[in-house]
């Protein structure tokens, strides 16, 4: 059995999925976001996203964590945000010892619905088609979280060929 944990960082938002592999069969252990509220200065924000996921991994036993990579946005403020998030995240898994695995949202798009163009709705359906759940995931940031951690479990033995 395989446990992959699939983080999309965001100060305000951190969307968090756990999906188990157990032979050819999927399932969603948990999902859900880390917020942060905005009245709050941006330290003690990263300090609530480094607690949440230092909890989520004290929960559950994960065996890998992709990531979302940044990708180019022209607001430099939501940029540098993200990547202070991301960077806690990274923190905080590899402080654990886990393996980081990156995904841009393009990758994670095209590996669930062939697309790399697809809509937050549409990674929502797919999700939830590909996982069995009774209703799409929500917020947008947790089933992205969900996304990257099925996008890893498809990649993987691709990755594993070229190790």
């Amino acid at each position: 059995m395989l446990t992959v944990l699939g983080i999309d960082p965001g100060l305000a938002s951190t969307g968090f999925g756990i999906v188990s592999k157990d032979g050819e069969s999927l399932s969603v252990v948990r999902y859900g976001v880390i917020k942060t509220p905005s009245g709050k200065k941006v330290p003690e924000r990263l300090r609530e996203i480094y607690a949440g996921l230092n909890k989520i991994l004290d929960e559950f036993d994960i065996d890998q964590v992709a990531i979302e990579k940044i990708f180019f946005n022209t607001n430099l403020k939501t940029v540098v945000n993200v990547s202070e998030a991301r960077g806690v995240a990274m923190l905080v898994v590899s402080q654990r010892g886990k393996e980081i695995f990156e995904y841009t949202p393009l990758e994670a798009k095209k590996a669930l619905i062939g697309t790399g163009r697809a809509s937050k709705r549409e990674v929502q359906f797919a999700v939830q088609s590909i996982l069995k759940m009774d209703k799409k995931p929500t917020p947008d940031d947790a089933a992205d979280g969900i996304a990257l951690a099925l996008c890893h479990i498809y990649t993987l033995p691709y990755i594993e060929v070229v190790r």
